[in-house]
């Protein structure tokens, strides 16, 4: 066991993307960061480019309880402790709804929702089980208001992770755990660099922004940073976006 002095944090979907940003800025502000995600290959390669001591990972499924609590227990005896949680893993499928099948929406539902409850209630019950004050994280999505063509699966689920982080932030303010959501704008991941081919689809999308720029994943992260710090310790059941102002701009 690592008795680490630092604050440690959970973060899954740390193997790409914004889990990846966010693991990696927390452990730039002298975090012990524990990283899940089901891609093992790019989960050791992102562990592997981490300080030595200070980084552990597990390698599961968001949506299977017992992998959480297999990695949980992994985390407490590595480092003795957690002192936060970031649910960020996410998964993107559009799909028309008058086509859509029972299983994709189950899918959807237990990657972009499911998987944030049983993190933040597996995380919390130790927390409270060790009168340990902490902070959750949920990475929600713009989504949760703004819909469009074949986003109904990914939209609801990220509505249901603003009201669950609000219900969160209720039932546990009397442990003092701050429970809060980020719903990032369209950022600037792999992913998205991938269906990134019309460069006039594209422009037309930063222009719709009124900071002129798609997110980066370090901005996700820095408000992350943020919301884990100190300076944080009064804020719980919000859902902040993070967007670039998009979400408030109307023509």
């Amino acid at each position: 066991m690592l008795s680490c002095k630092k604050k440690v944090v959970i973060v899954t979907g740390a193997a790409a993307g914004m889990g990846k940003a966010i693991a990696a800025n927390l452990v730039n502000n002298n975090y012990c960061v524990f990283m899940f995600d089901k891609n093992e290959k790019e989960l050791v390669r992102v562990a592997q480019s981490m300080p030595v001591g200070y980084v552990d990972y597990f390698c599961g499924d968001v949506t299977h309880k017992r992998d959480v609590e297999e990695a949980l227990n992994q985390c407490i005896t590595k480092f003795d402790c957690v002192d936060a949680l970031v649910s960020n893993v996410g998964l993107i499928e559009k799909m028309d709804f008058l086509e859509m099948t029972e299983e994709q929406w189950d899918r959807s539902m237990a990657v972009n929702l499911k998987g944030a409850f049983l993190w933040g209630q597996a995380v919390s019950k130790w927390m409270v089980s060790n009168s340990c004050q902490g902070s959750i994280v949920n990475i929600g999505c713009m989504r949760a208001s703004l819909v469009g063509r074949g986003m109904l699966p990914y939209a609801t689920a990220k509505a249901g992770i603003r009201m669950l982080t609000k219900a969160m932030a209720v039932e546990l303010a009397p442990y003092n755990i701050n429970v809060n959501a980020i719903e990032p704008g369209r950022t600037l991941t792999d992913g998205l660099k991938r269906h990134m081919i019309n460069t006039a689809a594209v422009s037309k999308r930063i222009g719709l922004i009124p900071l002129g720029r798609f997110a980066q994943a370090e901005d996700i992260a820095n408000a992350v940073v943020f919301l884990l710090s100190e300076s944080a310790k009064y804020i719980t059941g919000s859902a902040i976006p993070v967007d670039g102002g998009y979400s408030i701009a109307k023509e």
